[in-house]
Order: structure tokens, then C-alpha cells, then sequence
């Protein structure tokens, strides 16, 4: 009980954190929108965006899992971060490698939990997962 209470508070604080991003998005305040993903990847998941960034595609998961310990409401979190860090590659000077990278991260991460994890499925990682099939990933 005290772990799930933990938990959909972490969720509730980070749906803020989404809804900040989403406002430094909107009016163009790029480098807080970056600093912030960056901040929270650290508060989240006690990891470094840049490193999570640096991983080979093929052992993502298992870094993240096995040597990270991540837990799969970490590993969306984490997903969540990497799309909107995929965003601010996309409109900040193209950095379209740099963002496709994010992005692929971010959907294997989705594709992870959707066939692994044991939370429920949301529309949300949905969505995203369509969206980024759309783009080829």
C-alpha cells in the first residue's frame, strides 16, 4: 500500500512536470524546456539524460534494467522524457540525428513496456507508440 501511494504520487508530481514542459514548449523557451527534461531524468530515474542518450539501441533495456535497475513506471517516465527531448531536437537548429536517436529510444522503451510491463497500458504511451511507428521508427 505504502509503495502504490508512493507511486501515484511520483505520477501525479510528474504530470506537472509534463504540463510545465508543455507550457515551455508552447511559448518557445527552449533551453528551460531542455534543462527541465534534463533535471527530471536526474530526479526520476537517477540517471543522466546525455548517458540514457549515449546507449547502443540493442542494449537499452537491458542497461536500463539490469545495470540502472530501472523499474517500468522509471522506464516511462523515461520514454516520456526522451519523446519531448526528441521535440526540442526537432526545434532547436534540426538536429534531426539527434532527435531521431530520442525518439528511437523512446519507442523502444514504449514497445518494452507494452509488452512487458506490469502497469497498465495507457492511451498515452499508445498514442506516442502510433506516432512514432508513423514516423518510421
Amino acid at each position: 500500500m505504502l509503495k502504490r501511494d508512493y507511486l501515484v504520487k511520483q505520477f501525479e508530481e510528474f504530470g506537472k512536470v509534463m504540463a510545465v514542459l508543455l507550457g515551455l514548449k508552447r511559448d518557445s523557451k527552449f533551453s528551460e524546456f531542455s534543462d527541465l527534461i534534463n533535471e527530471s531524468v536526474k530526479k526520476y530515474t537517477a540517471t543522466e539524460i546525455n548517458y540514457v542518450e549515449s546507449i547502443d539501441d540493442g542494449n537499452l533495456t537491458t542497461t536500463l534494467t539490469q545495470e540502472k535497475k530501472l523499474n517500468d513506471e522509471q522506464l516511462k517516465i523515461l520514454a516520456d522524457l526522451l519523446f519531448e527531448k526528441g521535440n526540442y531536437y526537432s526545434a532547436t537548429n534540426h538536429q534531426e540525428q539527434a532527435s531521431a536517436n530520442c525518439y528511437k529510444k523512446a519507442f523502444l522503451l514504449y514497445l518494452f513496456l507494452k509488452e512487458h510491463a506490469t502497469m497498465n497500458y495507457s492511451l498515452d504511451m499508445h498514442y506516442k507508440l502510433e506516432l512514432l511507428e508513423k514516423m518510421g521508427f
